[in-house]
């Protein structure tokens, strides 16, 4: 009987402390904050674990995702990632734009300062990840709050303002050069901008050759992107700009491959009890 007992603790100690297994959360907050969005907003597993302070990610959809139902937003971005298994050690805000109309940079920060004082974070470490409408919202964030923004990734969007804020910090632009929904000339005239202010010191960009403009929803997935954002901190010096990573359309044709389905999660959305 004794040695039943111990067989089944040792399986109860291997059931809590398996890596498998994680109290991850994805909370929906509605009519939260004022003049702000209606969002998402993941917090990992290592959030409640530990005390260190975690890197904030503010992931930007596009405009098929427009509306008032935020269940509709995990049809792709970070969240579907972390649902097919791609690891995201940080607080994601997703907001659900409610108009075809694009982002408000000053809404978005809104919602992102609520966060923040609500939830443990490292202030040197916000980020912003963006698609389509939510490409061109990334530009428009990130030329509005360059000081604030650690490094940025605008996915096959544009600009219409003044880029010469967005030489202020490290940013990764990517297009593919068959979208014909969002030309590649959006993108590569703010590189051009940029470069005759001679201010292209801190841009990456990545002209994916052949990809239209669906298939840049698979960077998501994968694990490159979100190393690149978090090489980079509001102190670093000069805020050089990281550029260790590389994109080819080989890594999206095999971005479903490349996850490991048994860190998978159901990501169930939630009321908050705060």
């Amino acid at each position: 009987m004794r040695r039943i007992h111990r067989i089944l603790l040792v399986v109860l100690f291997c059931i809590l402390v398996s890596p498998g297994l994680r109290a991850d959360n994805l909370y929906a907050y509605r009519d939260s904050v004022k003049n702000g969005y209606n969002f998402l907003l993941y917090v990992p597993d290592s959030y409640y674990s530990s005390e260190k302070p975690l890197p904030v990610i503010l992931c930007l959809h596009g405009k098929s995702l427009a509306g008032n139902n935020l269940q509709g937003i995990t049809k792709y971005g970070c969240i579907d990632a972390l649902r097919r298994g791609q690891q995201i050690e940080a607080l994601v805000i997703c907001p659900q734009c409610n108009s075809t109309g694009g982002w408000n940079a000053e809404r978005l920060m809104r919602v992102v300062d609520w966060v923040r004082y609500r939830y443990r974070n490292d202030e040197n470490r916000l980020y912003v990840f963006g698609i389509s409408m939510g490409g061109w919202g990334t530009f428009k964030f990130a030329a509005a709050y360059p000081d604030k923004v650690a490094a940025a990734i605008a996915m096959c969007g544009g600009f219409t303002g003044e880029v010469e804020p967005l030489g202020d910090l490290p940013l990764w632009i990517i297009h593919g050069t068959s979208d014909t929904i969002t030309s590649i000339t959006f993108s590569s005239s703010i590189v051009e901008k940029l470069a005759k202010l001679g201010k292209s010191g801190r841009l990456m960009f990545t002209w994916l050759t052949g990809c239209d403009h669906s298939i840049l929803a698979r960077v998501f997935l994968l694990k490159e992107p979100y190393e690149w954002l978090f090489a980079h901190r509001l102190t670093d010096r000069d805020r050089m700009v990281s550029r260790n990573c590389r994109l080819e359309p080989n890594d999206l044709n095999a971005a479903y491959m490349r996850l490991d389905p048994a860190k998978a999660q159901r990501l169930p959305i939630q009321n908050p009890s705060k």
